[in-house]
């Protein structure tokens, strides 16, 4: 377990007693600032945060498609898998049988209406020629047995399984997978998902410290050096991803209390708790991917506010964050334009909380509140 503690000056002192300035005084300043070479001259904070989007990398991908009769298809897309892993590691692996579990197809888009090269599940294909006649669908049967399928997946590719099981979800037009009472078609192992190209979706709460009405600062977590991801950069104040057994809302609850020490009763939502908020009807939403352009996923990032009293500070739980820090407004915003010290995608669950709260001031000709609020609001990337 990685060593927990929390930064906090002079504990003794209450924020709604003291002046603005004293609280600037208190609050930790951001560790690091970038230098030139981490920030090149003439980068703005749009450019900051376009550059988090990975659709580029498209064409060095592949779509898995799933067999799922609708309305308007045959088939959906549920993620997409990088051209090299596909060769060199999913062709050849086999289940306990030691038949292939994925196989190739040429198939037609009735989106793009071209033939594209397509990556299927073996058990698919073979359901599809045994159940030529869609009343013969048997969706719990299939969703069992790809589940499977993709667990053997999991023996294969890592070398450490998560705890968490994530949804398979099909690809929608609309941008929002779990508000949008989606159908499931299989789970796969947290640690497997972002392999494959699924979708992933996490939960964040921003717990804000307000006097005489105005947000003076917010709460931001230290990822454990233990980590696998991106260790010992900063989060939101809590920031976990999304199983398939639980709510967003009941999610973000576990997580709060799990990782920061955040009572339940805090996030009681209902209309009489002012100081809680959702904001989950109006998800963040990129393509991303690891430095190295493995991993390509649509990202969901769902957030909720949570306003806390001034004297209280979050305590680390479960060994998943090092250290708290209470960032400024001011230190918010210049972490955001020049910083290197949080995890990249929370410069945009962050700057769209600042600017939820009215709290971003745009530079004349550099910053536009509605073109930041869209790059970081991406459509989907279509690969068949």
């Amino acid at each position: 377990m990685a060593a927990c503690c929390v930064l906090r000056l002079n504990n003794s002192f209450l924020l709604r007693t003291t002046s603005s300035a004293a609280i600037g005084r208190r609050m930790m300043m951001s560790s690091s600032t970038s230098s030139s070479a981490n920030n090149p001259a003439g980068s703005t904070l749009l450019q900051r945060i376009q550059a988090l989007d990975k659709s580029s990398l498209a064409p060095s991908y592949t779509a898995l498609v799933l067999f799922h009769p609708n309305p308007s298809s045959q088939y959906a897309v549920v993620g997409h898998v990088q051209n090299s892993l596909m060769k060199s590691t999913l062709l050849n692996c086999k289940n306990d049988q030691e038949e292939p579990i994925f196989a190739l197809e040429e198939k037609l888009s009735s989106q793009l209406g071209t033939v594209k090269t397509i990556l299927r599940l073996n058990v698919d294909v073979q359901y599809e020629r045994k159940n030529t006649n869609n009343d013969a669908y048997e969706p719990a049967e299939l969703f069992q047995r790809r589940t499977e399928s993709f667990a053997q997946v999991t023996k294969k590719l890592v070398s450490r399984q998560h705890s968490d099981i994530y949804p398979v979800y099909p690809f929608v037009e609309r941008m929002d997978p779990v508000n949008n009472n989606n159908a499931i078609l299989a789970h796969v192992n947290r640690s497997t998902a972002p392999y494959l190209g699924i979708d992933s979706v996490g939960v964040h709460l921003n717990c804000f410290v307000l006097q005489n009405n105005v947000i003076q600062g917010v709460w931001l977590a230290k990822r454990a050096s233990t980590k696998s991801h991106h260790p010992n950069y900063w989060d939101t104040t809590v920031a976990g991803g999304q199983p398939h057994n639980l709510s967003l809302y009941d999610n973000i609850v576990k997580e709060a209390h799990e990782e920061a020490g955040v009572p339940s009763e805090w996030l009681r939502n209902d209309a009489s708790n002012k100081a809680f908020s959702d904001h989950t009807h109006d998800p963040l939403t990129m393509t991303t991917a690891k430095e190295d352009g493995s991993c390509m996923k649509r990202s969901f990032y769902y957030s909720f506010d949570l306003q806390v009293p001034d004297e209280w500070q979050p305590t680390p739980v479960d060994g998943e964050v090092q250290e708290f820090k209470l960032y400024s407004i001011e230190e918010l915003d210049t972490e955001l334009r020049f910083g290197q010290s949080l995890r990249p995608a929370m410069r945009a669950v962050l700057l769209d909380f600042m600017i939820r709260h009215g709290l971003f001031k745009e530079i004349e000709g550099e910053d536009d509140c509605s073109e930041l609020s869209k790059a970081m609001r991406r459509e989907r990337i279509r690969l068949w």
